[in-house]
């Protein structure tokens, strides 16, 4: 019978439109400004990751991950995800220290390009940013990284080779080496998140928070010159041990609370083992 979930291969093929998809931006860069670039990449993998669940009659809410969570859980994970993200911020300059040392640091271009999206001019300029950087990202990237991808490798291959496995491609995807290992650690996170929940959402708060997050420490020392979330220098020795206790902290409550709902719809298991006992095949656990 037919998967009834994504497969890695399906995936790849997804993900090996994105180069292309950016080239053409990047020829059309005079057009489509960074965060028009940004908005259609992200829009493109929620689209192509909807046409394919409609085209293979997949039912959404199981391929998506679209399931109920503990309303507690969301209060936990926003303070988990603070912590978090300031350590992943520290993780980022640390790496880029190495980079430097190994005399391979970042293009000033993309640096200057990453910093650009997310200032603020101007009252105008709220709304798109926030839309670009915050909310796109959270709900377009965790339905297929989290979602799409997850549960595909989750039904195929099991729950440890999911989290890790859509952590590594969530990073892989974003095509930037130089952030690869704050990228790795944001995915494993935000992976975690769904592998208790059996949700998306919460990982999609946790994603908005993180770029929420970026976006105000970027504008505050823009802006008002002040850098207490080290947007470009690295954190107080008080603020990174505060910010691991409370992701720590925040964790250990998250690792006491029960998902609603399975991370694999049981009506799957279920029509798996009746098609595999009528041609009397084995029957694998996933």
């Amino acid at each position: 019978m037919p998967h009834p979930y994504p497969s890695v291969r399906r995936v790849l093929l997804i993900l090996l439109s994105l180069p292309v998809l950016q080239l053409l931006l990047v020829l059309l860069q005079e057009d489509v400004s960074s965060q028009g670039s940004l908005a259609v990449t992200e829009l493109w993998l929620l689209w192509i990751a909807g046409i394919t669940v409609r085209r293979r009659r997949w039912s959404p809410e199981d391929v998506f991950l679209l399931n109920a969570a503990p309303g507690l859980f969301f209060f936990v994970v926003a303070p988990m995800t603070i912590g978090a993200g300031l350590v992943f911020g520290q993780i980022d300059r640390w790496a880029a220290v190495g980079w430097q040392w190994l005399d391979w640091t970042q293009p000033l271009q993309l640096q200057h390009d990453m910093v650009q999206m997310q200032i603020i001019s101007d009252p105008g300029s709220i709304a798109p940013t926030l839309l670009v950087m915050v909310l796109l990202p959270a709900i377009c990237e965790e339905a297929f990284f989290r979602g799409f991808l997850y549960t595909g490798l989750r039904y195929h291959y099991g729950p440890r080779i999911a989290w890790v496995g859509s952590s590594l491609i969530f990073a892989a995807a974003h095509l930037n080496p130089w952030q690869f290992p704050a990228l790795v650690g944001l995915g494993l996170f935000l992976g975690w998140l769904v592998h208790r929940s059996h949700s998306v959402y919460p990982a999609m708060l946790a994603h908005g928070l993180v770029n929420l997050l970026s976006v105000v420490a970027v504008n505050l020392r823009t802006h008002v010159g002040v850098d207490p979330l080290g947007a470009g220098q690295s954190l107080s020795p008080a603020v990174l041990t505060g910010a691991i206790f409370v992701a720590c902290l925040a964790a250990w409550r998250l690792q006491k609370m029960r998902p609603i709902m399975p991370a694999i719809s049981p009506f799957v298991h279920s029509a798996l083992h009746s098609a595999r006992s009528l041609v009397g095949g084995p029957i694998s656990k996933t």
